[in-house]
């Protein structure tokens, strides 16, 4: 009788028995890995104060690193190129420094956490075959970048269409080029998507403003008028150094002759020295009873 309830005993128990083995493993691993990592705790620690301060030192020398190449191209540029290329060259210089930095923080970060970078530099140049592949884009955006600036095709400062897109070019760097158009908006156009590029900031502009003019009117006498009003305007509006050229008759349309005006003028002023002329020839026709050729549509009551 009481060795078969011993046996039921043991039976019973064998199950919770399994339980309380498996919570005391648990537990027991938990307390290594916990000891594990308070032993690890101080050079982990120590190794991200270490990635602190490199960071830290990284972001001290961009800033003062950027004011020295700020002071350093100001200084030996000034005399031998303009205020728009010395801005170009300051910025290429920063972004180029930038990226140095930026890798020189990260491979000390690395080595820091016990990275062989040396290793991994090595792993980079047998796989930079086959990255350069995936990285053509890039790699023809900086060569585009450094070919622009040598070549001083634009600077900092200019006015320019680049694939249709005008505006003033805020900055070059690298890789990118940044355009600020007449609303505010800013295009990042990669350097390497570059293809045509007009710069309306070099040395001089000219202001264009075509006249149309009824057939009706004597053309002699307009263009005698226009002389006038020209040789008035090249005395009274600002930045005008002479009397806009009155270039007779360009075209005929099929309703009006076209009379061009063309002025030469200072680099940006063009749009305003266009809408003074215009605004100086409608007054002017209106005076002399010029009607100027408009469209007239005809709505009949039903």
């Amino acid at each position: 009788m009481y060795p078969f309830i011993s046996a039921l005993a043991e039976e019973d128990a064998s199950p919770v028995q399994g339980v309380v083995d498996q919570v005391n493993g648990i537990i027991e691993s938990a307390g290594d890995k916990a000891g594990s990592f308070l032993i690890k705790l101080p050079l982990l620690t120590t190794r991200l104060l270490m990635a602190a301060a490199a960071v830290f030192l990284g972001v001290i020398v961009l800033r003062v690193g950027r004011r020295m190449i700020s002071s350093l191209v100001t200084m030996r540029s000034q005399k031998h190129k303009t205020m728009q290329q010395v801005n170009t060259a300051r910025a290429l210089a920063t972004s180029i420094f930038n990226y140095i930095m930026y890798f020189i923080v990260v491979t000390i970060v690395l080595s820091i956490f016990g990275v062989n970078v040396s290793s991994l530099l090595a792993v980079a140049g047998v796989g930079g075959i086959a990255i350069s592949f995936g990285a053509q884009t890039l790699i023809k955006d900086i060569i585009s970048g450094m070919f622009i600036w040598m070549e001083g095709s634009i600077t900092v400062g200019d006015i320019v269409t680049i694939n249709d897109l005008s505006g003033v070019v805020e900055s070059i760097a690298i890789r990118t080029t940044t355009v600020r158009d007449y609303n505010g908006n800013i295009y990042v156009i990669p350097n390497g998507d570059i293809r045509t590029l007009t710069n309306m900031s070099r040395d001089f502009k000219r202001a264009i403003v075509d006249i149309r003019c009824p057939y009706e009117a004597d053309q002699g006498r307009i263009v005698e008028i226009l002389k006038d009003e020209m040789e008035i305007a090249g005395r009274e509006i600002q930045g005008l150094t002479a009397a806009p050229e009155v270039m007779s008759i360009l075209s005929f349309d099929t309703d009006a002759v076209v009379v061009r005006i063309a002025a030469q003028c200072p680099v940006g002023e063009h749009w305003r020295i266009e809408r003074d002329l215009r605004t100086r020839v409608k007054a002017r026709f209106d005076k002399e009873g010029i009607v100027m050729p408009h469209y007239q549509k005809i709505v009949v009551n039903q």
